[in-house]
C-alpha cells in the first residue's frame, strides 16, 4: 500500500543523479534546496550543506565573531537534527517494506529458513523480537501520518507514536489531533521541544469515557466507579459546547487540517472558512451577552446577600 510518509521520504532521501553524493544522506544535506530552480549554468555555485557526501563537521567550520560562531552552532545542530529524524523513519519505513514483502511471499522459505523471524533477525543482525517491533513502529509512523506533517513531526520516538496510534484507533483522529495539540500545548509552557508519550497518554485519558469499574487487589472484590455528582442540565449543555469546539472546531482549523482541504477543494474550503468565521462572529456576540448576564447576576446577587 502506497503511503505518503513512504513517499516523502523518498523525496527527501532520494539518491542524486550524481553517482558520488551518498544516497544514505538527506537530499537537503547534499545541496541546496534552491538548486532545483537554479539555471544550468548556476547549478555548481549554489551552497552546499556542511553536512554534504556525509562529511562531518570540525571545529575549523566554526568561525566569525561569537555570535555568528552561536549562530551557525545553533542552526546546524536544528538541522541535522531534523534530518536525523526523517532518516529514521525513511529507514523504519523501508526496512518495514521490504519485510513485509519477505513475509508476505515466504521468501524466507527460499532461503532455507521455516522460520521467518530468525532469517529476519539473521540478515538484520537483531534478536527477533526487534523485528516484529519494527514492523509494528512502521504501522504506528504510517497512522501518525494521518495527523498531518505539522503534528507528526514531533513524534519522534517510538513511545510517543505508540500512544497516538492507539488514541487514533481507539477514539479516532480528531481526538487525536486535540490531544496532540494539547501535548504541544503542555510541553511548550514546560520549555519542552516536544510531548512526553507519559504526557500524551494523560490528555487521551482525560478525554476518554470513564473507564470500567477498577479491582481491588488486596480483595479481590470489584470496586463501583465513583458516581460523578449530578450536574445540572443547563451546565452540561456549556460543557458539551466547550468539548464540541475543542475536538471538533479546533482540529478541523489546524494548519495542516486546512492545508489538506485547500489541496482537495480551494473555493470550497474558502466557502467553508468564510461560513465558519461568520458562524465564530456569532457565538462571540452571543458569549459577550452570555457573559454579561452572568455578571449582572452576579452582582445582583452579591448586593442581595
Amino acid at each position: 500500500m502506497s503511503n505518503k510518509l513512504i513517499k516523502a521520504g523518498n523525496s527527501r532521501l532520494k539518491k542524486a543523479a550524481d553517482s558520488a553524493v551518498d544516497p544514505a544522506v538527506p537530499a537537503e544535506l547534499q545541496h541546496n534546496p534552491s538548486s532545483d530552480d537554479a539555471a544550468p549554468g548556476e547549478a555548481g555555485q549554489q551552497e552546499l550543506s556542511a553536512f554534504a557526501h556525509g562529511r562531518v563537521i570540525s571545529a575549523d567550520d566554526v568561525t566569525g565573531t561569537p555570535e555568528e560562531q552561536l549562530a551557525y552552532v545553533t542552526d546546524r545542530l536544528v538541522e541535522i537534527d531534523v534530518a536525523g529524524k526523517r532518516a529514521e523513519d525513511f529507514v523504519v519505513l523501508n526496512k518495514a517494506a521490504l519485510l513485509e514483502v519477505a513475509q508476505e511471499r515466504e521468501l524466507h522459505l527460499v532461503a532455507g529458513q521455516s522460520n521467518f523471524a530468525q532469517w529476519a533477525s539473521g540478515v538484520l543482525g537483531v534478536e527477533q523480537k526487534y523485528v516484529f517491533e519494527l514492523l509494528k513502529d512502521a504501522k504506528r509512523i504510517r497512522s501518525v501520518s494521518m495527523l498531518g506533517p505539522e503534528l507528526s513531526q514531533h513524534l519522534v520516538r517510538a513511545s510517543a507514536r505508540k500512544v497516538m496510534a492507539d488514541v487514533i484507533t481507539q477514539q479516532g483522529l480528531e481526538a487525536a489531533q486535540v490531544v496532540m495539540n494539547e501535548g504541544l500545548s503542555q510541553a511548550a509552557q514546560q520549555g519542552l521541544k516536544r510531548p512526553t508519550a507519559k504526557q500524551l497518554a494523560a490528555i487521551a485519558h482525560d478525554l476518554a469515557t470513564p473507564s470500567i469499574p477498577q479491582q481491588d487487589r488486596q480483595k479481590g472484590q470489584t470496586v463501583p466507579a465513583p458516581v460523578a455528582p449530578q450536574v445540572p442540565p443547563a451546565i452540561a449543555a456549556l460543557e458539551r459546547a466547550v468539548t464540541c469546539l475543542r475536538e471538533r472546531v479546533y482540529s478541523a482549523l489546524a494548519p495542516s487540517a486546512v492545508s489538506a482541504a485547500f489541496d482537495a477543494d480551494p473555493a470550497s474550503t474558502l466557502d467553508r472558512l468564510e461560513e465558519v468565521d461568520a458562524e465564530l462572529q456569532r457565538v462571540a456576540k452571543r458569549l459577550s451577552a452570555a457573559q454579561r448576564k452572568a455578571a449582572s447576576a452576579e452582582h445582583t446577587e452579591s448586593a442581595a446577600v
